[in-house]
């Protein structure tokens, strides 16, 4: 699969216009937007329940940005504050299986192939039943440093709703040969700070519904809005890849 370039590209020029008409000082050699990510946890961030309880509550949700994808219709995007942490939330509706949705979404070693980003790693660790450990790593563009994370996922159904839901795990104490691993291959990639999450896939008539909601923090010294307007734009692509790859599976 032809993969794209990474959202934060286009927006560094943006990003050192604003920071030179903020006043910001700098010098050659240390660049203006240092987009390096820091592997602690902000010290005011929500707990994983915390971040559970603010997804599923329906207040606090503003619709920042609707886009029409070709192969998957209107993506409607929300955005929401819980603990500090800016989360969003992606839906849309499109004739594919809620089933096969739902084994892509844990196929976690056949995500590079379908995904639109460069995925040089992306491993399950441990599986038992419906739950799953994992590590993936992302590769970012210089000056961004590339991130990996470690993750324990979980799959299965909820009423007529097929649910992946996921959270950060701590690699130092469960997975410190994986983590070596990552820091000897990748020696300049960091861990991000916060990362849970869910996709919820629901059966509506002949289509399914299918929501796609994560809370991130990138940490270090990207700037809040820069964030933001990327994780906008990663989030419409996520969700077709799902669906493309949904088709695929679901014409064989």
């Amino acid at each position: 699969m032809e993969q794209r370039s990474h959202p934060l590209a286009p927006l560094r020029r943006r990003a050192v216009q604003r920071h030179l008409t903020s006043g910001f000082r700098y010098t050659f050699e240390v660049p203006i937007l240092s987009l390096t990510l820091l592997a602690v946890a902000p010290a005011d961030a929500a707990s994983t329940a915390e971040f559970r309880a603010g997804l599923a509550n329906a207040s606090g949700w503003e619709e920042v940005a609707r886009k029409d994808v070709e192969g998957v219709g209107e993506i409607l995007i929300r955005h929401k504050v819980i603990g500090g942490t800016d989360c969003l939330e992606g839906s849309a509706t499109a004739a594919v299986s809620p089933d096969i949705l739902l084994t892509i979404s844990y196929d976690i070693p056949g995500q590079p192939g379908w995904s639109s980003w460069k995925v040089p790693l992306s491993a399950t660790l441990k599986k038992s039943g419906t739950e799953l450990d994992y590590y993936q790593v992302l590769d970012n563009p210089s000056p961004i440093a590339d991130r990996y994370w470690f993750l324990r996922g979980n799959y299965g159904r909820q009423g007529e709703d097929r649910v992946f839901t996921w959270e950060l795990v701590d690699p130092a104490t469960t997975w410190p040969a994986a983590l070596a691993e990552v820091k000897a291959r990748f020696p300049d990639a960091v861990m991000t700070a916060v990362n849970v999450g869910d996709w919820t896939f629901t059966p509506i008539g002949g289509q399914t519904r299918i929501r796609y909601r994560i809370c991130t923090d990138a940490g270090g010294n990207i700037p809040r809005w820069v964030g933001e307007i990327a994780a906008k734009s990663t989030l419409p692509t996520n969700i077709a890849d799902a669906v493309k790859e949904a088709k695929k599976r679901g014409a064989k």
